[in-house]
């Protein structure tokens, strides 16, 4: 038996965080409960009764939506968006519902694009040989990530994503920041360029950051040319392929930050945007 499988199939007092659900919701549906008699508030008891069922549910019946696997393929936002869930049913009990909302969209957008962007990608490059069209297939799956809905998302929600480890979540990902790019981090455009795992991670990541240019402070997009510039000096497709294209482009567009240092302004240490 694998550890995942046995982690899975564990007591409901040996995963805390569906024992935390599992409590909290009850905790509501009483807390509710009395409220009913007690209180003249019918809607907000009603409420808090309804957010407890949810999140007790939730504890009972996590694990069913714990996980999304695809050609053997192990998609790790299931914890993000387990903690959305519950932070959304919490928030929903005590009436801040436009929080409750933001959170379950976020949480219903990460467990959409897991299972229809991120494994799709991982099974085109495991199952279609390298060329133009595996390319455009992967074009298109690319494309339906810049179709999701960033609003709900921080630049640490999509870093999260990118850490996750798996291609397909490095590539979801950049597209989210190609979408919006004020979710874009150094961290993760530099991972990207630099420490690609293919050639098509790498277009995307310079496009993403060149997207992100905008948003970025005068400070990162220094440090992001200078990564640029040592990705040009190697070998990084030929002289005209569309990779170096995107990346004279950057180092177009952050000449005055390189200049802003020729003048003596030294670079701070990078800015904490988590």
């Amino acid at each position: 038996m694998s550890e995942e499988s046995t982690a899975r199939d564990a007591p409901l007092w040996r995963r805390p965080y569906l024992l935390a659900a599992l409590v909290f919701g009850l905790g509501c549906v009483v807390a509710g409960g009395v409220a009913v008699f007690v209180t003249d508030n019918e809607l907000g008891s009603a409420s808090l009764v309804a957010a407890g069922v949810a999140v007790a549910g939730f504890g009972v019946f996590g694990d069913r939506v714990r996980s999304v696997e695809a050609g053997g393929v192990k998609l790790g936002l299931e914890q993000r968006a387990e903690q959305d869930f519950v932070a959304a049913a919490q928030a929903r009990a005590t009436g801040d519902v436009e929080r409750a909302a933001r959170l379950e969209r976020r949480a219903a957008m990460l467990r959409t694009t897991a299972a229809a962007v991120g494994t799709r990608y991982e099974h085109l490059r495991a199952s279609q040989p390298s060329g133009w069209d595996r390319t455009k297939q992967l074009e298109a799956v690319m494309q339906s990530a810049r179709d999701m809905d960033t609003s709900a998302l921080s630049p640490a929600d999509v870093e999260d994503v990118f850490d996750t480890g798996g291609e397909g979540n490095r590539v979801v990902a950049l597209a989210l920041i190609e979408r919006d790019p004020r979710l874009a981090t150094l961290e993760v455009l530099k991972q990207a360029t630099v420490h690609s795992r293919s050639s098509f991670e790498q277009y995307h990541g310079l496009s993403a950051a060149e997207a992100a240019l905008p948003f970025l402070s005068p400070d990162d997009r220094l440090r992001l040319r200078r990564a640029v510039e040592a990705l040009l000096i190697g070998p990084l497709g030929d002289s005209s392929s569309d990779r170096r294209t995107v990346a004279r482009r950057i180092l177009d567009a952050t000449r005055a930050d390189e200049e802003r240092v020729g003048d003596g302004v030294v670079p701070g240490p990078p800015e904490d945007r988590g």
